[in-house]
């Protein structure tokens, strides 16, 4: 079916059996193979929000096709090497230590110089990762900033770009890398578990040993902002500090395990994660029934603008209503661009369209659910 959307742009001890999505074309490094199938996507619990209704209903089914996704969020040095090949190839520009396209108006990205709260700082020749935390989520960056390293990524291997920067259009049809929809989102997140669905990519507990929420106590939390905390670090391992450089007095943490069934890290919590789709406050009313690229143009928000959706909660947000998988947020916080807002909890996952040679290669096999060894419980985080 053809998809073309416009958008404006301005283990330790455990045994645990990862989910076998396909077979027949293998997944990029770092990518998983997510199966054609369809889901009830939505609210399955009744949660409720005392602050506003629920915009996770009505539950209603879709039908998606094979997707790559990556298994975790982009990291500050991945973003690094972009911002250094696209500026040292004109493509982007520093100015005043933000980001942008050259000649453009629109910021793509904040550097330590302007938030001091981003990882990422500029010398004037290079762009480089403070404090050893190459390994962390990059954050600070703005859809758009987002969209322009989906096509580096592209362009870098040979693969077609999906993103048109100058209007922010979207083609769906082409096989290079691009955020994913909420729709795919929300279908990787469950990790393949359907019966029942579950309010959390391991299940139905707020378990706070497996994802970096306020609650989680990891070691990270004993430096500076921002409290991101390494991706795959909830990994059900045993980690020492002289691997990871945190902060604070504690030698070893042991994390339990966030992964779903499809391999997938950081689905609940650590940073915020960019969507394709603007939000829209009603679209599951009339959303189509098959791969569904989000509404038009998105609902607007107490400022009159629309905004781009994100999901997956953060370091910041407990899991409260923000990490269960179904839950959904506009990137409204306090206006359009707001200078004031640091956008030190948002990043991003990269999504890869199954292009239709490899899609008739694709068998799909049954989803195991993620089993824990020998039915002891899972490890409980703890400083020692």
């Amino acid at each position: 079916m053809t998809r073309r959307v416009r958008f404006a742009v301005a283990g330790l001890g455990l045994s645990v059996g990862v989910a076998s999505a396909a077979v027949g074309a293998a997944a990029p490094e770092g990518m998983a193979l997510i199966p054609a199938g369809s889901f009830e996507m939505g609210d399955h619990h009744g949660f409720v929000d005392p602050r506003h209704g629920s915009d996770e209903t009505p539950v209603h089914r879709v039908r998606l096709d094979a997707f790559y996704i990556g298994v975790h969020p982009v990291t500050n040095a991945e973003f690094a090497a972009f911002l250094d090949a696209a500026v040292k190839a004109a493509q982007l520009e520093v100015r005043g230590g933000g980001v942008y396209r050259v000649g453009g108006r629109e910021l793509l990205f904040e550097t330590v110089a302007v938030s001091p709260y981003s990882r990422i700082g500029w010398n004037g020749e290079r762009f480089h990762v403070l404090e050893r935390r190459e390994r962390h989520p990059v954050v600070c960056v703005r859809w758009a900033g987002a969209a322009a390293y989906c096509n580096w990524r592209s362009a870098r291997e040979g693969r077609p770009e999906c993103y048109d920067l100058a209007t922010g259009d979207c083609d769906f049809n082409r096989s290079g890398y691009r955020l994913p929809t909420e729709a795919e989102w929300e279908y990787a997140a469950r990790g393949g578990a359907q019966s029942p669905y579950r309010n959390f990519p391991w299940g139905d507990e707020a378990d706070a040993t497996r994802a970096n929420w306020p609650e989680s106590r990891n070691p990270f939390r004993a430096g500076p902002l921002p409290w991101t905390t390494p991706v795959g670090f909830f990994d059900g391992s045993l980690h020492r500090r002289t691997d990871f450089n945190w902060p604070g007095d504690a030698e070893t943490w042991m994390a339990g395990d966030g992964r779903n069934g499809y391999g997938l890290y950081d689905m609940a919590g650590n940073v915020w994660q960019w969507l394709n789709d603007w939000y829209g406050r009603d679209y599951y009313a009339y959303s189509p029934a098959e791969n569904p690229p989000g509404p038009a143009r998105g609902s607007p928000m107490p400022d009159g603008q629309p905004y781009r959706g994100m999901r997956g909660g953060n370091w910041y947000n407990g899991e409260h209503g923000h990490s269960r998988v179904s839950n959904r947020n506009p990137s409204y916080f306090r206006g359009p661009q707001d200078p004031d807002h640091p956008y030190y909890h948002i990043g991003f996952r990269l999504v890869l369209t199954v292009d239709a040679e490899n899609r008739a290669r694709i068998v799909p096999t049954p989803v195991q659910e993620v089993r824990r060894g020998e039915g002891r419980p899972p490890p409980k985080g703890k400083r020692q």
